[in-house]
């Protein structure tokens, strides 16, 4: 159950995209943009939808140990997302919503309930649904943090940066005004996530390949997840139900 757990939990902190195509070659960025014309055209170009799905691939390498699965994932916004994990049959399943995070798997028989202040116990970094469907979708995980951050510039990128209440934040863009990097610390804690690849969907960029690292006190977790299938805007359903006779466990 601990890889299960440390899988679950993995796939909590990021969701999937679709796979390898690269990035094509960006522009020159603008330095002469003014900041608040710059997060204006960020905030035109990020992603706007009702509902996700992506089929794909996670793979996690956690304490020197690799483990790779199937995944399934589907988003409602502000509502949930939902997650399927297998390795040739359906092995697992997560359910997030706005209050809480549920998770079991079928080898063991057991499942995990936790609300957002254990998962910060676990990671060590404060997040929250918010949060998570905002690193699911390439956009900053603080909207308003964006808006305040400051300003510079770094091979071709447009780089915001804030410090606020013990939290740092980064937020980097490339010329098309595509998130590509952005980064979360609090205390000895770091999650950073790289957005390797996009694919264009009704006329908007769908991040399709991504890398989540979470540096810690115990070392880092490394998150990788790609997708074979996208839909943007259809109709999803999350069905998850702990199933009768289950054992619960507490995730450490």
């Amino acid at each position: 159950m601990k890889k299960s757990a440390a899988l679950l939990l993995g796939l909590v902190l990021v969701a999937g995209c679709k796979s390898l195509t690269s990035i094509t070659p960006s522009p020159i960025i603008d330095t002469e943009l003014r900041p608040r014309v710059l997060q204006q055209k960020i905030t035109a170009n990020a992603l706007a939808f009702e509902t996700l799905q992506w089929r794909g691939q996670a793979v996690l390498d956690h304490r020197g140990k690799r483990q790779k699965i199937s995944i399934t994932t589907r988003l409602k916004q502000y509502e949930g997302i939902w997650i399927n994990g297998s390795v040739i049959v359906p092995f697992a399943r997560v359910f997030i919503t706005p209050n809480q995070l549920q998770a079991y798997e079928k080898i063991n028989r057991q499942y995990a309930q936790m609300d957002f202040r254990s998962l910060k116990k676990l990671l060590g970094v404060a997040i929250d649904y918010s949060i998570l469907e905002n690193l699911l979708t390439a956009k900053p995980v603080d909207a308003r943090a964006f808006k305040r951050a400051k300003l510079s510039f770094a091979e071709n990128s447009y780089v915001f940066s804030l410090r606020k209440r013990g939290l740092k934040l980064q937020f980097v863009f490339d010329a098309e005004f595509r998130l590509t990097e952005q980064r979360l610390g609090e205390g000895d804690s770091t999650i950073i996530v790289l957005y390797k690849s996009y694919k264009k969907i009704d006329g908007q960029w769908v991040p399709e390949e991504l890398i989540a690292t979470l540096f810690g006190e115990k070392g880092s977790s490394t998150l990788t997840l790609s997708s074979k299938q996208t839909h943007l805007n259809r109709q999803v359903n999350m069905p998850f139900a702990i199933p009768k006779g289950y054992k619960p466990i507490i995730v450490q």
